[in-house]
């Protein structure tokens, strides 16, 4: 009881304060004053990393004050902390509302990386559905298409290579199926494929390794022998190589 009573007179105490103080309190005169303290509110929840109760901060300056030069910033920064907080579907709402509102802004190429991103945080194990890879793939193409001198070029590179190798897993993992049940032909499709469209992946000793593994098994002599040439060629100290040869050195 006697906690319950002094909490009571404490709180009454706080309001008698507060009324008194009323006069002398410093209040926002004008539109954009509170908008920066609305904003220095936000940053400093990033700050603490509270990236959601930041983002909703942010879009409630984007919505109160749309014609104010801080709504863009809020709006990139709503797309920011969603992205954060691993919320991709508000990131990406709000990042293609500022690539539309805002198709000049100095952040404009920011914006074109942090969506490639968020698709990339989506990409899922290879055994899986690739659509979010290949949206990755393509954004980060954009985005080096559209600004090829921008800060975020090389490590949009990066991670074209980390999508490569993972789409290049997804190719060999089926072709490798489709040539250990004898299936030579789709085997030997999407090895190519992996040698066309992801010859920079890990993947590409192994796809071509793997074509002469096929055409000595169908006895398909020059062919065999082409491959373990292509692969000697570029790969002179691969293991997969030395596999080659070994098949290959008695053909004559």
């Amino acid at each position: 009881m006697k906690f319950i009573r002094e909490f009571v007179i404490l709180i009454l105490f706080v309001s008698t304060l507060a009324a008194c103080s009323d006069t002398k309190l410093v209040t926002p005169e004008t539109e954009g004053e509170k908008l920066q303290i609305l904003y220095s509110n936000a940053m400093e929840l990033v700050k603490k990393r509270d990236f959601v109760d930041a983002a909703i901060l942010f879009e409630d300056i984007e919505r109160q004050y749309p014609y104010s030069k801080w709504s863009n910033q809020a709006q990139l920064m709503t797309a920011f902390c969603y992205y954060k907080s691993q919320l991709h579907d508000e990131s990406l709402d709000a990042l293609e509302r500022f690539i539309a509102l805002y198709p000049g802004s100095e952040k404009i190429s920011y914006a074109y990386y942090l969506r490639a991103l968020n698709y990339f945080e989506q990409i899922k194990d290879v055994e899986r559905d690739q659509s979010m890879t290949n949206k990755s793939k393509q954004s980060f193409y954009e985005l080096i298409s559209k600004y090829p001198e921008s800060d975020f070029v090389d490590d949009a590179h990066v991670k074209i290579d980390i999508i490569n190798d993972r789409l290049a897993a997804k190719e060999i993992e089926i072709a490798r199926y489709y040539q250990f049940n004898h299936q030579w032909i789709s085997a030997i499709n999407r090895y190519n494929k992996i040698l066309e469209n992801f010859d920079t992946s890990v993947y590409t000793e192994e796809a071509l390794h793997r074509l002469v593994e096929i055409y000595y098994s169908l006895g398909l002599k020059d062919e065999a022998k082409k491959y373990a040439s292509t692969l000697g060629y570029n790969f002179p100290d691969s293991d997969w190589y030395e596999k080659s040869y070994e098949l290959v050195k008695d053909l004559s």
